[in-house]
């Protein structure tokens, strides 16, 4: 018995002999008519048979030759539907991309991208997980996230992952109507917003460093009463007066436009806020790279 099956002289048999021509097969086949001959004598070889009768009015197949005909015929049929499944999961129809976002960019900024996406790939299965900036770049690691889309993304040493900048967003201090004195002021000096209690991010965030270094330039250090990584967290911590707080400022309109929140003039420049998409560079389909396309559309500086 041979081992050894090559499974397109299975393939090339069955045409030759659906076509009852060499020369035929030869053109269905896009190869010369010598190597379909020498295909048909390899498996005849093989087989240890003669799989046709050779007649001046054409070919015909032998008795062994119809024994193979049945079992090549099922060859090329499951042959044409293995390749028909392939062609299938490589289109976007049968692709799925699960994300990562947090509520305070997906509130404001990432349904508008998902819902251009969408009418452009209405095929496409999604998935958004929402969890802690440090737990979704590890299941981006474990390819258990396609993307992650934060303000917060730390992929420094990990070579597996790349990071791409889109927009980036304005930022404020606000605080509840219980610090009127803070609201009637015009202005507020880096300083003074120390003699208050603070809200900030967390110490190793990357928008924490970010405020920090803008203070450093006032030569003032912030000194938190309460940090918080959560910004939905956080604005409720800011609406029961706790103290004033750092917020990304569209993440507050609503509450700001309400009068529930007040925004704080400080004296330092605009703290703008990087939105990044990060992704594992080495397994990216198409579906993937559909959905950065649109992310990246609309970049701005």
């Amino acid at each position: 018995m041979n081992n050894n099956i090559d499974l397109n002289l299975y393939k090339t048999f069955y045409i030759v002999a659906n076509s009852k021509s060499f020369n035929e097969a030869a053109t269905k086949l896009y190869i010369s008519q010598p190597a379909i001959t020498q295909s048909i004598r390899k498996l005849e070889e093989q087989l240890n048979v003669t799989l046709f009768d050779r007649k001046a009015s054409g070919i015909a197949l032998t008795k062994a030759g119809e024994i193979v005909y049945y079992y090549s015929e099922k060859i090329y049929e499951m042959a044409e539907a293995n390749d028909n499944l392939l062609e299938e999961l490589k289109s976007l129809a049968h692709q799925s991309i699960t994300i990562g976002v947090p509520t305070h960019i997906g509130a404001f900024y990432f349904v508008s991208y998902l819902k251009e996406f969408v009418k452009k790939h209405p095929e496409i299965k999604i998935a958004i997980i929402n969890k802690k900036s440090e737990e979704m770049i590890g299941m981006l690691n474990k390819r258990e996230l396609d993307i992650v889309i934060d303000t917060d993304i730390n992929v420094r040493d990990n070579n597996l992952l790349e990071t791409v900048e889109i927009l980036h967003l304005d930022s404020c201090f606000v605080c509840s109507s219980e610090y009127k004195e803070v609201i009637n002021k015009k202005i507020l000096s880096a300083d003074e917003l120390n003699d208050y209690s603070l809200i900030l991010p967390g110490k190793t965030t990357a928008n924490r460093q970010m405020i920090d270094l803008f203070f450093k330039k006032k030569n003032v250090t912030l000194n938190p009463m309460i940090e918080v990584n959560s910004s939905s967290i956080s604005k409720k911590i800011i609406k029961e007066g706790l103290g004033i707080g750092w917020m990304i400022k569209e993440f507050v309109l609503e509450e700001l436009d309400s009068k529930e929140l007040y925004e704080v003039k400080v004296d330092i420049d605009s703290v703008l806020t990087p939105v990044s998409i990060a992704y594992n560079k080495k397994f990216v389909s198409d579906a993937v790279k559909e959905f950065i396309k649109i992310l990246k559309s609309d970049k701005k500086n």
